[in-house]
């Protein structure tokens, strides 16, 4: 079958051919040159033991992290931040941890005051709120604060928590969790 002297089935066979290799092109591309490249530099990080990264549709990737239980969390989100830059804004970072219903629990509560601590800006009052919280349920604990991030290591018998909460109106800037 022919139109206007073009063979129309070898036609549509050439171009499902190269919509096909350039499909395989880009993964490949992406493959070598982004997700890659991204994940070896994150496995590279002080204070990460685990990466796997995920595509989502319109281009966004996650990160999801396993820290290693002695990470030094403001310094790991400090290396991890500057690697995730370098990749441009459509990666999300999430940290993957094993953490116990009851330090969960903790952190809901220890959230609040963090929240409250953003606005009204006396984080010393929030690290004497976590002092009572945590010990009141004998759990380890470290906070600290820069000008972006507030930083909530948590760790009992069991398991850990560690999580990022950004400083920023909504939460720009980004966060783990």
């Amino acid at each position: 079958m022919t139109y206007r002297g073009l063979h129309l089935p070898a036609t549509v066979l050439i171009f499902i051919l190269v919509v096909a290799v350039g499909l395989v092109g880009r993964y490949f591309y992406d493959q070598t040159q982004v997700v890659g490249p991204l994940e070896a530099e994150l496995k590279q990080a002080q204070g990460i033991s685990a990466v796997r990264l995920e595509r989502l549709a319109g281009g966004k990737m996650v990160a999801f992290l396993e820290l290693a239980p002695e990470a030094a969390l403001r310094e790991t989100w400090r290396q991890v931040r500057q690697i995730v830059s370098g990749y441009g804004a459509n990666v999300v970072v999430h940290v993957q941890d094993q953490a116990s219903p009851k330090l969960r629990s903790l952190f809901e509560r220890i959230s609040i005051a963090a929240e409250e601590a953003v606005m009204t800006g006396e984080f010393t009052l929030l690290e004497e709120r976590v002092s009572s919280l945590a010990g009141a349920q004998s759990v380890d604990w470290d906070l600290s604060v820069d000008r972006d991030f507030i930083y909530v290591s948590l760790r009992d018998e069991s398991s850990a928590l560690q999580r990022v909460i950004s400083r920023a109106p909504g939460g720009e800037g980004g966060a783990w969790g």
